[in-house]
């Protein structure tokens, strides 16, 4: 019998209609007023935010959530509903841990400064350290958070020469990279010279690293965020910033964010990280790059036809949030 699967998203669900669909799977796709009428007829639902009602559809007993992410109020749903099961997708692993690097060699290289100043005609001064870069071969790389993103950066950073260490809920002694648990968040700190965040932001991570954490860092050390803006306490992070206490950051997620309809002009907190010579920013990017709706969906496929098949892909652990 094959798995009836309604797809709301609307992102993914376009690419999708061109995919070869397994034999193993009955897909409807539907816009919302369509899948909250049809909220009885699925096994399984594609969306990010389900309704209340759609929730407790008759046969309903799979999300899928076509990104990284699970926001709150569907985790909370979900928790009350203890026969739902929750699944995500980390099509965009590889993609974020290459903005993570486009970040951290921005800031360590000064490529935004060395940028500007050349389109005043400026070419600098090579003996003021100001313009100088750091050399990223022989230092420690600090991944705060490795899961899908993390084991995707760790090559990249190896290649370049550093040695990659790891900080996790839940370390594991296999002797490839070195990892903290909790409770060694400021050793692993204490001894990064860069590190990058990607976590998600659940009750456990918000707020991480606040005033104490940052403090253990080097003064020379670069942070680069591309997991969820609220990891990191933003007054901490804009006064450690502002005081010269970092080499510098690249922030790709944010505490403020713009209403989409109309697109607002705001900038991305309640301090002024624009006005920061040593931060380069992007605005929430990281997957950002040409057919990634494609590649969404087929991930999403592939996480659809691994339920068919009975495997538990890419669940998600709703006590912790990820």
């Amino acid at each position: 019998m094959s798995l009836k699967v309604l797809w709301q998203d609307d992102t993914t669900a376009r690419p999708a209609r061109e995919l070869d669909l397994r034999a193993a799977l009955e897909v409807r796709f539907a816009d919302a007023a369509e899948a909250h009428a049809a909220r009885d007829w699925p096994d399984v639902l594609v969306c990010g935010d389900p309704s209340e009602e759609q929730l407790d559809g008759a046969r309903l007993r799979r999300v899928v959530v076509p990104w990284a992410g699970v926001g709150a109020r569907l985790r909370e749903r979900a928790l009350a509903r203890p026969h739902l099961t929750v699944h995500n997708s980390h099509f965009n692993d590889a993609m974020v841990a290459q903005h993570a690097l486009a970040l951290l060699l921005a800031v360590t290289n000064r490529v935004v400064a060395a940028d500007r100043a050349m389109r005043r005609g400026d070419w600098g001064d090579d003996h003021d350290e100001r313009h100088l870069g750091v050399q990223l071969a022989g230092k420690v790389a600090l991944l705060v958070g490795y899961g899908a993103i993390g084991r995707a950066l760790r090559p990249s950073l190896e290649a370049l020469g550093m040695e990659v260490r790891a900080y996790r809920r839940r370390p594991r002694a296999d002797g490839s990279v070195r990892e903290y648990g909790p409770g060694k968040l400021h050793e692993a700190l204490a001894a990064a010279d860069a590190v990058v965040v990607s976590l998600p932001a659940t009750p456990d991570t918000e707020g991480l690293l606040g005033a104490a954490e940052l403090a253990r860092l080097k003064p020379t050390a670069a942070l680069v965020n591309v997991g969820r803006g609220k990891v990191i306490d933003e007054e901490a992070l804009y006064r450690a910033l502002a005081a010269g206490r970092l080499l510098g950051a690249g922030i790709d997620v944010w505490y403020r964010y713009p209403k989409r309809e109309p697109l607002e002009r705001v900038f991305p907190s309640a301090y002024p990280f624009q006005e920061l010579d040593n931060v380069v920013m992007s605005p929430h990017r990281g997957n950002d790059v040409r057919d990634w709706q494609r590649v969404a969906a087929r991930d999403v496929l592939a996480t659809l036809t691994a339920l068919a098949a009975g495997e538990e892909r890419n669940r998600v652990d709703l006590e912790s949030g990820y």
